[in-house]
């Protein structure tokens, strides 16, 4: 077999391999989209249950890990938020439904109390077919922060809207100039750790909302990888406005 038939096949294989990819790849993007939808369908379907808003009822009886809804005008995000504290990272790489898939579900961080903590934080992928937080990222841009400047977060209990406090990136692991444990932080446990964090948020915001940080309010994040750095993280901070 000379080189130049080698050469050929492993051309030939790389492309059939490449393809298959490809496919696999559209395939389930479309698979994990129309769960997104299914998902959709739950809210207001007349289900009835104890403590729970009608409109997410349906949702809840279908899978009791559902905690919340989250959405934003002018992205796509309008997704279930769910919550597994007894299960690290459930919710990573599954569905609503249990199935393994690559976008997961948004959810609530592990050490965060629905009901009692000062900061609620949610993470989610950034994908690249749009789904999930990718459009997060739209809120590096002053413009549309500010044009976009309230979240709609409701836990199953009840409906709340934020307003954004700053679009930050950070890194996962840093010094406190440029890579807050933000993550770790789920509350004001004191004076000294709540201006500390206000403290990062001042340092390293994209631009100015006009909106700031005040003791005994109810803090939002939001959280996605970001590509600026090998741990990159962009978050959106956001204060309850009721």
């Amino acid at each position: 077999m000379n080189l130049t038939k080698i050469i050929r096949i492993v051309s030939l294989t790389v492309f059939l391999v490449c393809t298959a990819a490809i496919i696999v790849y559209l395939i389930s993007s479309a698979k994990e989209k129309q769960t997104n939808e299914d998902v959709r369908d739950l809210k207001n379907n007349g289900t009835k249950v104890a403590e729970v808003l009608d409109e997410y009822a349906g949702v809840y009886a279908e899978n009791h890990d559902t905690i919340g809804w989250l959405k934003i005008d002018g992205t796509a995000i309008d997704y279930v938020v769910m919550y597994a504290p007894d299960e690290i990272e459930k919710y990573l790489r599954t569905d609503f439904y249990g199935n393994h898939a690559t976008g997961g579900c948004l959810f609530v961080d592990e050490y965060c109390d629905i009901d009692t903590s000062d900061n609620l934080i949610i993470y989610g992928h950034n994908m690249h077919n749009g789904t999930m937080f990718a459009d997060l990222l739209k809120y590096a841009s002053e413009d549309f922060g500010l044009e976009h400047s309230t979240i709609h977060f409701d836990t199953i209990y009840e409906k709340h809207d934020y307003e954004l406090v700053a679009a930050i990136y950070t890194d996962l692991d840093g010094d406190e100039e440029t890579g807050f444990r933000y993550y770790e932080y789920v509350g004001a446990n004191d004076e000294e750790s709540f201006e500390k964090y206000c403290d990062f948020i001042e340092k390293n915001r994209l631009y100015d909302t006009g909106v700031t940080l005040r003791p005994g309010d109810r803090i939002l994040t939001l959280s996605t990888c970001s590509y600026h750095s090998d741990d990159g993280r962009f978050i959106l901070v956001a204060r309850r406005l009721d």
